[in-house]
């Protein structure tokens, strides 16, 4: 009886404890930035500004679940920020936002393109946004294309882009004013999420 109390005690504590924490690796390539309308190239302040906006996308849209964000390039899901990301589909070159590989069980890796979400900020900003305004919405578009990619390897069976919700992180393209401006939202992943990591 002693040695069956004690089996159930621990599988009760096994079993009420704090699921593991995952570990995802996120950063920039050295990238550069020009336009007309920003009356020069970004500096090296406004780029770590938007490092510091997309990476707290990161960690808002991810709250609650047991994933810590890190710069390692060895972690199990990585997401890097490039110069440009084209989509090798196409013989023409033809760019994206984002794109990620994931293998279940295993984890995985991907991209997302600084040169696609600066130019989009840019497009869907107001005609009087300022330049502060402008890097923030980069920053935004940077960090939620991130959480869009990240969901795709945490979920990689997952049809996330089922979604019609144009304010959803699910939702399947960048061309949009939310993925810069304004709130975003889960629709369906969330719930998977929670159900596959705890939290």
């Amino acid at each position: 009886m002693a040695l069956l109390a004690g089996s159930l005690a621990c599988t009760h504590a096994s079993g009420s404890a704090a699921p593991r924490s995952i570990e995802a690796g996120f950063w920039f390539d050295d990238v550069t930035f020009d336009s007309s309308r920003l009356g020069g190239p970004l500096t090296q302040r406004e780029i770590k500004t938007i490092e510091s906006v997309s990476r707290a996308e990161l960690r808002e849209a991810f709250s609650g679940l047991p994933i810590v964000f890190s710069q390692r390039r060895d972690a199990r899901y990585t997401i890097r920020v490039v110069q440009e990301l084209l989509d090798l589909r196409f013989k023409r070159p033809v760019g994206v936002a984002g794109q990620s590989r994931g293998i279940m069980g295993f984890g995985g890796s991907g991209s997302v393109s600084f040169d696609f979400l600066a130019n989009g900020a840019m497009a869907w900003a107001a005609d009087d946004a300022d330049r502060a305004e402008i890097v923030a919405a980069i920053g935004r578009g940077i960090g939620r294309t991130a959480v869009h990619e990240f969901t795709h390897q945490l979920l990689p069976k997952a049809s996330i882009h089922d979604s019609r919700d144009e304010q959803s992180y699910e939702y399947a393209s960048a061309a949009r004013r939310s993925q810069y401006f304004g709130p975003m939202r889960w629709e369906r992943a969330r719930p998977l999420l929670h159900q596959k990591f705890g939290g």
